[in-house]
Formats: structure tokens, C-alpha cells, sequence
């Protein structure tokens, strides 16, 4: 494991070369994850299958293999097309958005003001722009964001580099002068596509995830904030 003293070093030296930060948003800045398993999870069961907890984490958070990986992984033969689940999921998850029931972690508003000190900031996430605006406004948190992209915002998702080389031209800024802040494996390997350095957040949903190619990597949200603010 890697020194406090030089993971902070590494990090200033970093944020020192770069102009601007590009931000993933579930898991990350949002306590959502857990929502969006609830969400998928109850769509699952209306056709007699329940996701199982632990492989969601890895299968469908961290790698992104979604529903299609789901359907593989299982050998299901579901009475419903693929997109319809997804339109279902996205009905249910909007409703946990709306209602105020997912919350930002705790430190995820002080982490973002001392970025934007010195960095232009972007989410880039793969949920919907408005189910991202609804968490942030009742955060009351929505205009330390002025660049907020999801998943319409890109044609293709992450792992694929597309959203963040978006959030870069809509920051004004080439590829090279932003860095990434993520949790999740397709995350890192977009970064690395785009040509962007990423640090890494671990947390208790990736903690066993391999983020091999990672510019850095902090074991929690508190150890980033600690090394930001010293």
C-alpha cells in the first residue's frame, strides 16, 4: 500500500497539471448503487429472477455487463425483451430519484467545493441527466455542477471513452488537462481511452476489484478528501 505522505504528493502533483475534473457520480458522489439494485431487482422478479447482491456489485456496477451479462450468466429465458426491462428499471429507479430517498455521501459536497477551488468540474455518469439533477437539487448541491452529463449524452457508455471526451469539450478543455475521478472498473478503462488520467475511490462495494492501470488509487472517499485539503 502506498504511503499518505506520497499518494498526496502524486495527487497535488497531478491536480497541478490538470485543469479541470471529471467526475463519475454512483457510488462516487451518490449513495445509489444500492438503489439502482433495488430497482433492476424488482423488475427481475416480476419475471421470476432475482439478481443476486454480490455478483450486481461486480457484473453489473463495476464491469457494466448490465442485463445482456445478466441474461448469459443465468442461461434466462425471460417472457420480455431486454429493452422493456430497462424502460421498467428506469421508472422505478427515477421514483427512488424524485423522492428524496438517495442521498449524497457525506463527504461528497466538500470533496467537490475543494476541487472546483482551482478545477472546472463535470459529472459523467451513466444514468439520466434528470435523475442525477433530482439528487443533487434536493442535496441542495446542483450548482456546484455546471457540466452535468448521463447517459444520453454520449452514444456509447463507459467503458467506451465517449462521455468523457464529451465532458472535456463541453469544459473547454482538451483531453489531456482533465483527470477522472471513479469508482468502477468500465470507468477506468474509458479514462485510459480517452487519454485522461484516473484516480480511483475504493469503497465496500469494489474493494476486491483488480484497477490495475489506475493513476492512483485512494482507499475511501476520506482518505481523497484528507490528501486534497493538506
Amino acid at each position: 500500500m502506498t504511503e499518505p505522505s506520497t499518494l498526496k504528493n502524486r495527487l497535488h502533483s497531478l491536480l497541478a497539471n490538470c485543469k479541470a475534473a471529471v467526475l463519475d457520480f454512483d457510488g462516487l458522489l451518490a449513495d445509489s448503487e444500492p438503489f439502482h439494485y433495488r430497482a433492476y431487482n424488482e423488475v427481475f422478479e416480476r419475471y421470476g429472477h432475482t439478481l443476486d447482491k454480490e455478483e450486481y456489485w461486480v457484473e453489473w456496477t463495476s464491469k457494466g455487463k448490465g442485463i445482456a451479462g445478466e441474461i448469459e450468466r443465468h442461461n434466462l429465458k425471460l417472457d420480455v425483451d431486454p429493452v422493456d426491462l430497462r424502460k421498467q428499471k428506469f421508472e422505478v429507479y427515477s421514483g427512488f430519484c424524485q423522492s428524496g430517498e438517495i442521498k449524497l455521501f457525506p463527504l461528497a459536497q466538500s470533496m467537490a467545493e475543494s476541487l472546483s477551488a482551482h478545477h472546472k468540474l463535470a459529472i459523467a455518469s451513466g444514468s439520466w441527466v434528470k435523475d442525477i439533477r433530482d439528487i443533487l437539487k434536493n442535496a441542495g448541491t446542483l450548482n456546484l455542477f455546471p457540466v452535468i452529463l448521463g447517459k444520453e449524452s454520449a452514444p456509447r457508455e463507459k467503458p467506451h471513452p465517449d462521455i468523457f471526451l464529451n465532458a472535456a469539450e463541453k469544459l473547454g478543455c482538451a483531453a489531456s488537462e482533465c483527470f477522472v475521478l471513479e469508482d468502477a472498473l468500465k470507468g477506468l478503462n474509458a479514462a485510459k481511452e480517452a487519454g485522461m488520467p484516473c484516480i480511483i475511490l475504493r469503497n465496500p462495494l469494489n474493494r476486491n476489484i483488480n484497477f490495475d492501470g489506475a493513476e492512483l488509487i485512494f482507499e475511501s472517499l476520506e482518505d481523497f478528501v484528507a490528501a486534497l485539503k493538506t
